[in-house]
């Protein structure tokens, strides 16, 4: 009998929603064929399990590649991460550089160099591609303008690090509604900096939840900004769990990130609503096939 496409998606999502198909292997090819291109965070997931058991869970669920926060954790011991990701048969596509100070403050630069130095280096060790930079936090009376124009510099002063290392910074703006004292928000900014710079090692972590919450007009500005997003981060809104849940029509994103020819993956950083991560999947699967 022949089978559609469309038809063994709906049957997939539809079993994984309604038992427990991760120990099933004869499914885990077309689980990993469904979720390909998808980014796992692991700090999201399986948020009762220790941090290596995540990735463990990752594979078993259909997942080919992950993403993840702090590397710097003394917790967090990079080689056995990097060793369990390739015996998982994992990529590791991003993890967060530089969270904070603030860049805003130059004091801050010297060490913000080092880091990058650092970063470059447990990218090679994990094999990433990239990595994410946050650090604008607001800094005392400094002025909008100002502090954009010190963390324009403490960018471009890291550029010949990604260069030899062949890395990508990713810089993640927020929004100001959950993620308050900040002074980049939304894609404005980050796209005048990232323009200004014009590296191929600098772009932008474009995280849908921020930019709905900072500026609505989603897919308009996707087209905007194309040429300039080094990644794409999911996440519905509301409640930053899986598409599916909230506002955003995501079989219309998925569609027009397709479109507008971004290849590259999208990151999965929202929280599973009621920690049901089956359900997760299933509606990511369903929003993303249509």
């Amino acid at each position: 009998m022949f089978i559609t496409r469309r038809k063994l998606l709906t049957s997939l999502a539809a079993l994984i929603a309604a038992s427990n198909i991760y120990a099933d292997k004869s499914f885990q090819k077309q689980y990993r064929k469904a979720l390909s291109g998808l980014a796992c965070n692991m700090e999201s997931w399986w948020t009762d399990l220790d941090f290596l058991k995540r990735f463990e869970k990752a594979a078993e669920a259909g997942f080919s590649a992950v993403e993840f926060w702090d590397y710097r954790k003394k917790s967090r011991n990079m080689n056995t991460v990097a060793n369990l990701a390739q015996s998982l048969n994992l990529d590791i596509i991003q993890f967060t550089a530089w969270q904070a100070p603030s860049l805003a403050n130059k004091k801050n630069h010297i060490a913000f160099s080092e880091a990058i130095k650092n970063a470059v280096e447990n990218a090679i060790l994990l094999n990433a591609p990239m990595f994410t930079v946050v650090g604008h936090q607001k800094y005392g009376m400094m002025s909008q303008e100002e502090s954009l124009a010190n963390l324009l510099i403490a960018l471009e002063k890291v550029i010949p690090i990604l260069e030899d290392g062949k890395k990508m910074l990713i810089l993640e703006p927020f929004n100001p509604i959950d993620h308050q004292g900040h002074f980049l928000n939304g894609s404005a900014d980050a796209l005048k900096i990232c323009r200004e710079i014009n590296s191929p090692f600098i772009k932008i972590n474009w995280d849908l939840y921020h930019m709905q919450l900072t500026e609505g007009n989603v897919i308009a500005n996707l087209n905007d900004g194309i040429n300039q997003i080094g990644y794409i981060q999911i996440a519905d809104v509301p409640g930053r769990h899986q598409p599916g849940t909230g506002e955003l029509n995501y079989k219309f994103i998925f569609n027009a990130i397709n479109k507008i020819g971004y290849r590259g993956p999208i990151g999965l950083e929202c929280w599973p609503k009621n920690n049901d991560e089956e359900t997760a999947i299933s509606d990511i699967i369903a929003a993303r096939h249509i």
